[in-house]
């Protein structure tokens, strides 16, 4: 994203990343996360969606079709319009079973993500509360505990966590965090609990 990184502040306590700089005990105000949420948007990758002319297409210029098109023109050429006509039917009805499953398929998908909307435990004017994760914002004081996904790039304020990151760097094993590393959004709590601080939501996350 063009807008970068949360502006770097050095850790009074020398420890991990020179970024990191824990919140505060009670956490963002309301209306310092209101508008950090709208400096930052919403805490989610954007995704590519396919416009549904461009699927259709797809649909008519892969190679089978494109095979079917050749013995359209050869079929016409020589005035044999009844196999035309059979070839073009069959040409548009593959076209459209294999539209309404490629369509099906992204709704379900699409679906189940909505369904599955991530949760976070955040501490907003002294109080901690469960709320959609897309709504964190940098700064924020996030709970990082066992079983739980990492809602954002969140330093560890204390102690010490173990993280399952293989979605994201392939490491079978959980990795250890102390006071002052990085962990990454999308990656898993295995054992442990602590409190972190978010950096970075959406775009500008490791993932």
């Amino acid at each position: 994203s063009s807008r970068g990184n949360q502006p770097e502040a050095p850790d009074p306590d020398g420890d991990g990343d020179p970024r990191f700089k824990p919140c505060r005990d009670e956490g963002l105000t309301t209306g310092e996360a209101e508008e950090l949420l709208r400096e930052w948007g919403k805490n989610e990758l954007a995704e590519k969606v396919v416009p549904k002319w461009l699927i259709v297409l797809r649909l008519l210029t892969g190679p089978m079709p494109m095979m079917l098109w050749a013995a359209l023109v050869i079929e016409g050429i020589i005035g044999n319009f009844a196999d035309m006509g059979i070839l073009l039917g069959i040409q548009l009805i593959n076209a459209a079973i294999s539209f309404y499953e490629t369509t099906k398929a992204a709704d379900a998908v699409a679906a189940l993500k909505a369904s599955l909307k991530p949760k976070a435990t955040v501490k907003r004017n002294g109080e901690w509360l469960d709320m959609d994760a897309v709504n964190v914002v940098p700064g924020d004081l996030v709970l990082l505990a066992a079983g739980s996904a990492i809602p954002a790039d969140c330093f560890v304020n204390h102690g010490e966590i173990e993280v399952d990151q293989s979605a994201m760097t392939g490491e079978s094993l959980p990795v250890k965090f102390k006071r002052g590393d990085l962990t990454k959004m999308g990656s898993t709590v295995t054992r442990g609990e602590t409190e972190g601080t978010v950096q970075s939501t959406g775009s500008n996350t490791f993932f």
